[in-house]
């Protein structure tokens, strides 16, 4: 299989850059095996192989550059998972490790992966039209209630308020997160805020069938866009026995049976008569703005803006982490150029002493 090979040069995508841009190309090479290093470095503690570090590099190359289908290169994915993570599973390193630290590590190279190609592969032109048509949808039942759902919420309650803020919040971060663990992780959190929103209000845990209205009420408050594309995102390049059963699979399966519901709500669903639905659908009347005039929805918008401030200052954070990290690099290169320099000052200088010697010893015999 070609991106499993070492050399540079045996990608197509790489001869093609090469072709383009000779002078750019090298540089640009040592700076993706070097960040690969570093990532996996920094996470590990660990010096990487080579070979795996080469190996990821040209696969990411290859399918940035790739035009093939977007089913074909979920497999391709698929099958870079499967053998990576055998050669990191059998990497000497971590022979004393236990399965689940390795289980991270293996993560790692996935989320590394995913983050590198997502420009490439999120929401490709096969899945726009339906992806936009979707989001339009979610915007245009902003005036439905938890009544049209058949469920209450708790009213004049802080901690409510706050785990259906959460709730929002991580359907908002959807978008934000380009790695397929770090979106189904999104889900799951939201999810959990749910379940806290409805034992809070009833004692007792929340099933499918309660959970499900909730779920499909929070995306409509929250409107996240993207939502379609995102989880054929999460289907296409999580790795496949993440989604075969579990509590991850439980959760991706009910946004997508919440996200199924929305694209074909009907009148019936909602409990409303056809003339009902259609005054609503027109924007003629909705309760929008007597659920904002609520003290439990102003409750919701100061906590999501709370949550948004936090989001800035962790951003904030990343961002420091980041100029720290380029800082560090540039240092680590300045000390290995001086470091070279001197070592050449003292090779040149050891020359020149020997030939002096030299000098001197030949005038000393004469």
């Amino acid at each position: 299989m070609e991106f499993f090979r070492t050399g540079l040069t045996s990608s197509p995508s790489n001869r093609r850059r090469a072709d383009t841009d000779p002078e750019t190309t090298q540089e640009e090479d040592n700076q993706d095996r070097n960040q690969f290093s570093y990532y996996f470095m920094l996470r590990t503690g660990k010096v990487l192989d080579m070979t795996i570090s080469q190996q990821t590099k040209n696969f990411i190359f290859r399918t940035r550059g790739s035009k093939e289908d977007i089913n074909v290169r979920s497999k391709e994915v698929q099958m870079f998972y499967t053998y990576m993570s055998k050669k990191l599973r059998s990497f000497h390193a971590f022979e004393n490790w236990k399965p689940d630290s390795v289980d991270d590590v293996v993560i790692g190279m996935e989320r590394f992966v995913m983050v590198n190609i997502y420009a490439n592969v999120f929401n490709p032109p096969a899945d726009r039209a339906k992806n936009d048509a979707i989001d339009q949808q979610i915007r245009s039942l902003h005036w439905i209630l938890p009544k049209h759902l058949d469920f209450t919420l708790p009213n004049d309650n802080e901690n409510s308020d706050r785990q259906l803020a959460l709730a929002q919040y991580y359907l908002l971060q959807l978008n934000e997160k380009r790695s397929p663990h770090d979106k189904i992780a999104c889900i799951a959190l939201c999810c959990k805020a749910l379940h806290e929103l409805f034992s809070l209000a009833h004692d007792k845990a929340a099933g499918a069938d309660e959970l499900m209205p909730m779920l499909i009420y929070t995306i409509i408050v929250a409107q996240p866009v993207n939502l379609y594309a995102t989880t054929q995102y999460i289907d296409r390049f999580l790795p496949a026995e993440t989604l075969s059963s579990g509590e991850t699979a439980y959760n991706f399966t009910n946004i997508c049976c919440a996200l199924s519901f929305l694209e074909n709500i009907s009148p019936d669903k909602l409990s409303l008569s056809v003339e009902e639905f259609d005054h609503f659908m027109k924007g003629h009347s909705s309760h929008l703005e007597e659920a904002l005039s609520t003290k439990f929805a102003s409750g919701l918008i100061d906590n999501i803006n709370r949550v948004k401030e936090c989001e800035e200052k962790v951003r904030q954070l990343q961002s420091y982490h980041d100029k720290l990290r380029d800082n560090t690099e540039q240092l680590q290169d300045d000390i290995t150029k001086h470091k070279a320099q001197v070592q050449d000052s003292l090779s040149n200088m050891r020359n020149k002493f020997s030939c002096i010697e030299e000098e001197m010893a030949k005038l000393l015999c004469s």
